[in-house]
């Protein structure tokens, strides 16, 4: 009876939900940008992307993602804020929706802009970034697992 029990568990997982969850892993985002000598509030895109996982019974939109940024280490002469923040929401990334079932990679960018008076020492400042994704199965935090280098060159 038991073993009758645990076959009939078994087959109902998948249709029943049980266990079933949306989940995000693996954020990453661009390891480093140049910024261009001379360059005053140059704009320019740190990409990122977070592996999703959906086993749920349906599919999960994705709505926007919110990121947080802060600077966590500089070296060299950096002139901006030791502490600097940042936030913003992201309504352009791909895929838009995640199938029952389905593993996706979901890419989008930040916007940034840099400075740059050309420093005499190589120049550097980290960022970490936090994302917020907002979808149909609720909200999903996560951090990204490396730090975005904002990197200024000696010319």
């Amino acid at each position: 009876m038991l073993a009758i029990s645990l076959v009939l568990l078994g087959a109902c997982v998948p249709i029943c939900g049980i266990g079933a969850k949306f989940s995000l892993s693996n954020a990453h985002v661009d390891s480093q940008y140049n910024c261009p000598y001379p360059a005053d509030q140059k704009p320019y895109d740190v990409h990122a992307t977070i592996d999703a996982s959906n086993t749920l019974g349906s599919a999960v939109t994705i709505k926007e993602i919110d990121e947080s940024d802060q600077l966590v280490s500089t070296a060299g002469d950096w002139a901006g804020p030791k502490n600097a923040t940042g936030k913003g929401t992201i309504t352009t990334f791909q895929p838009k929706s995640i199938a029952s079932g389905a593993n996706a990679t979901i890419k989008f960018a930040v916007g940034f802009v840099c400075t740059n008076s050309g420093p005499n020492v190589a120049t550097y400042g980290d960022f970490s970034f936090k994302f917020a994704v907002k979808t149909s199965a609720g909200t999903f935090t996560i951090s990204s697992g490396n730090h975005h280098r904002l990197n200024f060159p000696t010319s």
